[in-house]
C-alpha cells in the first residue's frame, strides 16, 4: 500500500484539510510554480507541497488542475501571467 492511500493519511487529512476552497487559484499557482522548479517528473510532489501550504486537499487540487474547463479558463495563470 502506498503512503498515499493509507488509513492514516487519510484520516490525517479529514482533520487537517479545511473545505474553504478560496485559495484555491494561489494553490494551483504555487503547484506550477513548483512544478516549473523541480522539473515535470516531480509535479505530483509540487501538487502535494501546495495542498499542504494552502490547506486544500490534494485530490480537489488535483482534479481541478485536469479539469478541461479550469485548464481553458485560465491559461494565463498556468503561463505565469497575471491578469
Amino acid at each position: 500500500m502506498t503512503l498515499r492511500k493509507s488509513s492514516f493519511i487519510k484520516n490525517y487529512k479529514r482533520k487537517a484539510v479545511s473545505s474553504n476552497l478560496n485559495n484555491l487559484h494561489d494553490a494551483i499557482r504555487y503547484a506550477f510554480m513548483l512544478t516549473d522548479q523541480y522539473g515535470i517528473t516531480k509535479i505530483d510532489r509540487a501538487i502535494s507541497e501546495a495542498s499542504i501550504k494552502y490547506n486544500i486537499d490534494e485530490d480537489t487540487l488535483r482534479s481541478t488542475i485536469n479539469n478541461e474547463d479550469f485548464i481553458i479558463e485560465n491559461l494565463s495563470l498556468m503561463k505565469g501571467n497575471t491578469k
